[in-house]
């Protein structure tokens, strides 16, 4: 075998093995769902502007939302639940996003999970509201 296929093979078995630890690094750095804040001071609408939910999927008990924002994947994103329900059958609980904002991830479409057991009104069914998205029931 000449030298030249041997610094072939071993390129390619270095590319192959580096691919696969990248792959099994992003699996296990797999985001686990945050929880709920509840603020009593929040004001949900104070940045509406600041962010656009596009995709809000509830499974169990974790709330996963897809939104735009000048935020980065790796940033602390917080949802939030001023612990107020507004009167109504189902109970309707206002959460919004909580973040600083992050210029150099500009309009940036950010995934985020969260734990909303908490938010739950006495165990009864909940109707979650997200600024600009359809009310999910919880």
């Amino acid at each position: 075998m000449s030298m030249l296929s041997r610094l072939i093979i071993i390129i390619a078995i270095f590319a192959l093995t580096t691919a696969y630890q990248c792959s099994k690094k992003s699996k296990m750095m797999q985001e686990v769902p945050r929880q709920l804040v509840v603020d009593k001071t929040f004001d949900y609408s104070a940045n509406l502007s600041a962010y656009e939910i596009k995709e809000a999927v509830l499974k169990d008990s974790i709330l996963v939302i897809t939104f735009i924002a000048d935020v980065c994947q790796e940033d602390v994103v917080d949802l939030v639940f001023n612990g107020s329900y507004l009167k109504s059958m189902p109970p309707k609980a206002q959460l919004g996003l909580r973040f600083k904002e992050n210029l150099t991830c500009k309009k940036n479409t950010i995934t985020k999970s969260y734990i909303v057991s908490s938010v739950r009104y006495l165990g009864k069914p909940t109707i979650l509201l997200l600024p600009g998205y359809d009310p999910i029931t919880y």
